[in-house]
């Protein structure tokens, strides 16, 4: 086992941990891999689909039937411009990874399920199978406890728990993001002048291939870099290890080239233009604090996000982590470090001009899980304390009875705004704020991602033929991809803004174009961003919503997330 230098000595660290060998790592980690699982699959039946989803779903099929092809080894015909187009063009801007999952969750699955969890298996097996490599690499480091309760603290933040069930890009990223820089530090922190040249290489290797992967599910992994290369600087004594950071990039920039197809015809090309579309990406408003911001937030809103948006208690044992930091030494501090530089550059790069953050929590989920494997050092600190009490400290199995009933506890306000908000987790805010009723109040943003829209399924299945419906513009599809799986009456008629289109107008979806002037009955979620005077087309919506007759109302905790409206 590893000591506090890094070194290989005992079972037990100075601090007073017991680490875990490889084999019982991976044990629990499989261990915990199977029960995440387990609970998203129980729980997501009732989560609605996103507007993320169904071009993400539509994506993976069209992967894995090009896939198909490849293993059928009928190379020209997938190789054929037009076969290629079709299979990788479509939302080309981000990398192939999670599309090819995900296609293979629905290729295993089509047959035996049903939409649209046959297009999530894919998400939630890479969901808590990540959650329990994650939990395998920090018992290995830092104990069973503190990896238990790392995963216990990210299921319980209530709007990563919902993030993790559906088919998009952001908790996969986290992972992957997260994955990696575990790995990182495992190799980084063993002394140099104990590597052969074929050590350096086979660890350089291993990490330029998982740098490759994290940059195949999302561009964010680009962070790491310099993520990594501040921890690096900050710990001078570990600086020498930097040839091995060298080493991995090129190794990085091979993988993604040769696991993203779209890349292969022109490679300089396609990558310079996935640096520009994010570079300069289009600009999407963010409603914060009671005011509309179309180009970029306020600095401070990423840190204010992550505060409001996680269980207080997460908060309060990551700031004992904190405090623990300022007598840590040698891998507890290397340890320690990792966790709050990767969390402070997540939130200083959104707090940059320049810097798109939208949807409020869910382009910082990294930061999350950095926060979350704090809250664990904390949780440790803590129960070291505790357990030193004289009723805490009698026998073993008596300790750890107690620390199971103390976790519990310290999990349970999280836990418990999952009960109260499932399956619009979207929507909580935690006790600084006064819950969503306070955030709403504050002006901050209360739901978001038009996940509340499977919630009207029985309403607009009553709507007479023909019904005009309009939801927001960048939504429709989600009502598309509800039609298309019979899940909503094939006869209602979406209305789009004069010129837009959508992937599924291949498949005849009922279309026609117009405002929501000129709709039946609307579709309104309480996105504050859509949903406010600052914009005429938004001060539209407002009217309907205050002055049209309500047909069904979706609330928690008092506040409004969305509502159907017909014209009177």
């Amino acid at each position: 086992m590893l000591d506090t230098t890094g070194n290989m000595h005992s079972d037990v660290t100075p601090q007073g941990v017991r680490l875990m060998a490889w084999r019982h790592a991976g044990m629990l980690g499989m261990a915990v891999a199977l029960i995440a699982t387990t609970i998203l699959f129980v729980t997501v039946g009732d989560v609605g689909i996103t507007w993320d989803e169904p071009i993400y779903i539509e994506t993976a099929h069209r992967a894995i039937r090009w896939l198909g092809l490849i293993l059928q080894g009928d190379w020209q015909q997938a190789l054929d411009p037009i076969t290629f187009g079709v299979s990788w063009g479509l939302n080309h801007e981000h990398p192939p990874l999670m599309r090819v999952v995900w296609g293979l969750g629905w290729a295993l699955t089509r047959d035996i399920l049903s939409p649209p969890l046959t297009d999530r298996v894919g998400a939630l097996v890479f969901s808590g199978m990540g959650l329990g490599a994650v939990a395998a690499l920090v018992a290995r480091e830092r104990g069973p406890r503190v990896a238990l309760f790392t995963i216990a603290a990210i299921l319980t933040m209530p709007r990563a728990f919902f993030h993790a069930h559906v088919t998009a890009l952001d908790f996969p990223s986290a992972i992957m993001w997260m994955l990696t820089s575990l790995v990182f530090y495992r190799v980084m922190k063993t002394p140099p002048y104990r590597r052969t040249i074929w050590t350096l290489l086979r660890r350089s290797l291993i990490l330029g291939v998982l740098l490759g992967l994290a940059l195949l599910t999302k561009i964010n992994a680009v962070l790491l870099m310099p993520f990594w290369a501040l921890w690096l600087l900050w710990h001078r004594r570990l600086w020498r290890n930097a040839v091995m950071w060298l080493l991995s990039l090129p190794v990085a920039l091979t993988t993604l080239v040769l696991g993203w197809p779209w890349l292969w015809k022109n490679t300089l090309g396609g990558l310079w233009a996935w640096g520009e579309f994010f570079r300069v990406h289009y600009g999407i408003p963010q409603w914060f604090a009671g005011k509309l911001y179309v180009d970029n937030t306020p600095w401070w809103a990423p840190v204010t996000i992550v505060l409001i948006t996680t269980p207080v208690i997460l908060l309060v044992l990551a700031g004992l982590a904190a405090w623990r930091r300022r007598h840590a030494q040698g891998a507890l501090a290397w340890w320690l470090d990792l966790q709050f530089v990767g969390m402070m550059v997540v939130l200083v790069f959104f707090a940059m001009p320049g810097t798109h953050l939208h949807d409020s929590d869910r382009m910082l989920l990294p930061a999350s899980f950095h926060l979350a494997i704090l809250s664990g050092e904390g949780f440790q600190s803590f129960w070291r304390r505790f357990r030193e009490m004289p009723p805490f400290s009698r026998g073993r199995l008596y300790q750890r009875f107690t620390a199971v009933v103390l976790a519990v506890g310290l999990l349970l306000p999280g836990g418990l705004g999952i009960v109260r908000l499932h399956p619009f987790e979207l929507a909580y805010y935690n006790a600084l704020v006064g819950g969503v009723r306070g955030a709403h109040r504050l002006g901050f943003e209360t739901i978001y991602f038009a996940a509340t829209y499977g919630y009207f399924l029985p309403e607009l299945n009553d709507l007479p033929a023909n019904t005009r419906v309009w939801v927001m513009p960048n939504s429709y599809d989600v009502l598309y991809y509800y039609q298309l799986n019979g899940l909503l009456r094939s006869d209602l008629v979406l209305l789009r803004p004069p010129g837009w289109g959508s992937f599924y107008d291949d498949d005849n979806v009922p279309r026609a174009e117009g405002w929501i002037d000129q709709a039946d009955v609307a579709l309104i979620e309480r996105r504050q961003t859509a949903f406010n005077a600052a914009l005429p087309n938004h001060a539209r919506i407002l009217y309907w919503a205050e002055h049209y007759p309500e047909l069904a109302r979706l609330e928690r905790a008092g506040v409004t997330l969305a509502s159907l409206h017909a014209r009177p």
